[in-house]
């Protein structure tokens, strides 16, 4: 399934007279994650031209990034790697177990050891253990993913082109790679879930390493809500509220944070009237998976329900075959 774009009908939007679309990477594969896909691309096509045999990245124990990497790995004929934070007991989540099906070796590491994942000597030393892997930073977040997220700004201009293009924003190299492929005429927020100071100097720096350096107008906006994977009533309420208005199940942790902080700007007129909005659906819906009993005791056994009831039509939408995507 190709990319689509889907007109959102909001009160709160319709009332400030601003547009607003949203584009649903989540549809490509909702198990691969629809920016992911965008990310690893290069990187298979990299390892590929260059005789890797296997592909090592990091995640925490319901990673989107290290379950895509597992899934997309295994259907391009690569063995897979993940070095995962916590302890082995994470074996058995169902992240960790889809990631294990599809032919994943996990290492699991201390959370002291994990915060070596950057540098250059616990590198070389993953890469002296595993010398046919290709090292994929956490998250994908590489210079090659930001190549493949202009893509996907790309993609989005020539269905629908909107005035404002906005995603939740990680590891950065996503947004940096929107900033890069979006149009001129265009402006690009990203909406920071992690409480990260380091963010604006490395997406700048993605920005920068490019052949073509973007002049699109871009910020970054925090979207934290708590921090990183807090889901509270107040967010859960306001991701049943979106579902029950548009028909859309966000994920918990990345797309539902920075629609929330859409609404609460445009309610606060921060976007003048006749402005058009795409929202980038950047998919994680696997992640809820992790949060059934959060869910189960904020707001009960008919919403989680709810949750089930929107992924099994994900899954019905996206048509159940991951084909062939590079």
């Amino acid at each position: 399934m190709r990319l689509t774009i889907e007109k959102i009908q909001h009160p709160i939007a319709e009332q400030a007279n601003v547009s607003i679309s949203m584009a649903r990477a989540d549809l490509i594969h909702p198990l691969a994650s629809g920016n992911k896909i965008y990310k690893l691309a290069p990187n298979i096509e990299f390892a590929k031209a260059n005789g890797y045999e296997e592909l090592l990245s990091f995640g925490g124990a319901f990673s989107n990034h290290i379950h895509a990497l597992a899934l997309v790995a295994n259907q391009q004929g690569f063995k897979s790697i993940g070095v995962i934070r916590g302890e082995s007991d994470y074996a058995a989540n169902p992240s960790l177990q889809d990631a294990q099906n599809a032919g994943m070796k996990l290492v699991f590491v201390t959370r002291k050891d994990y915060k070596r994942r950057n540098d250059v000597d616990y590198l070389a030393e993953l890469q002296a253990q595993f010398p046919k892997a290709l090292i994929i930073p956490e998250g994908g977040s590489s210079q090659l993913a930001v190549g493949g997220c202009a893509k996907l700004a790309q993609e989005i201009n020539a269905i629908k082109k909107s005035d404002v293009l906005t995603v939740a924003c990680g590891t950065g190299a996503t947004f940096a790679g929107l900033v890069c492929g979006a149009s001129k005429n265009q402006s690009v927020i990203g909406y920071s879930i992690l409480r990260d100071e380091s963010l604006v100097g490395r997406v700048d720096e993605f920005i920068k390493q490019e052949q073509s350096p973007s002049s699109t107008t871009y910020q970054i906006e925090s979207a934290d809500f708590g921090g990183y994977a807090k889901l509270d009533k107040s967010l859960l309420d306001f991701i049943f509220d979106w579902q029950d208005k548009t028909g859309i199940l966000l994920d918990p942790i990345y797309t539902s944070k920075m629609c929330r902080c859409v609404m609460q700007q445009i309610e606060a007129g921060e976007f003048e009237g006749g402005t058009s909005i795409c929202l980038i659906h950047s998919g994680g819906l696997q992640g809820w998976r992790g949060m059934e009993k959060r869910v189960r005791d904020l707001a009960g056994d008919v919403r989680w329900g709810q949750i089930e009831e929107g992924l099994d039509i994900a899954v019905q939408k996206w048509g159940g075959v991951l084909a062939p995507i590079f």
